[in-house]
């Protein structure tokens, strides 16, 4: 919903649990180290300021999916002529996923 809306601001009013009962499940990572992983994107927890009435939580979403054709019409539009050939398409789509798979796998 978050990132369907562009949403820059979460606010949650309860306590995660108030009298014993679950009132909010929790949907954030707990370290800055590492990131919440669910099925369309990885939540970064980037800062942690606790309060004396309140938490603030800055997070970063990042979508796990990308368009390839999407990358390679970027290039195009900044440099006229690029990535005209079946092997220079090849060559792009590589070079993106070997990027994709070093973020990934970044701790």
């Amino acid at each position: 919903m978050v990132l369907e809306n562009n949403s820059n601001v979460i606010v949650m009013i309860t306590r995660e649990i108030e009298s014993g009962i679950i009132k909010c499940h929790h949907y954030w990572p707990i370290s800055v180290k590492k990131p919440l992983e669910l099925k369309n994107c990885r939540i970064f927890l980037e800062n942690l300021q606790i309060l004396q009435y309140f938490i603030i939580r800055i997070f970063q979403v990042v979508k796990k999916s990308f368009n390839i054709k999407n990358i390679v019409t970027q290039m195009r539009e900044q440099r006229y002529g690029m990535i005209q050939t079946k092997e220079q398409y090849f060559f792009c789509y590589k070079v993106v996923l070997q990027v994709l798979e070093k973020l990934l796998t970044l701790d």
